[in-house]
């Protein structure tokens, strides 16, 4: 069973936290849950890389501020220690 997402309180899983959730952490439809931030543990980094491509191109086509390099970096690092084995 898995518990609290791991290590949000460090630098790179704070970059995660807030980049990730501010879509994941919306409400969405009328009932008004939450995705919430998504858990590292439930995909492979090979999974991670291409959900992390479709994000960014889903970013550019809601017109939302894309990711830096520094923000890219610190998500890959994040989920390179967290993803599933």
């Amino acid at each position: 069973m898995l518990t609290e997402i791991p290590e949000l309180n460090t630098a790179d899983g704070r970059v995660f936290a807030q980049r990730c959730g501010a879509c994941h952490g919306k409400p969405f439809g009328s009932h008004g849950i939450t995705h919430g931030v998504p858990d590292p543990r439930f995909r492979t980094i090979v999974e991670w890389q291409e959900e992390l491509t479709r994000m960014e191109s889903l970013m550019r086509e809601k017109g939302l501020q894309p990711l830096t390099d520094h923000e890219r970096e610190a998500i890959t690092r994040y989920l390179h220690r967290h993803a599933k084995s």
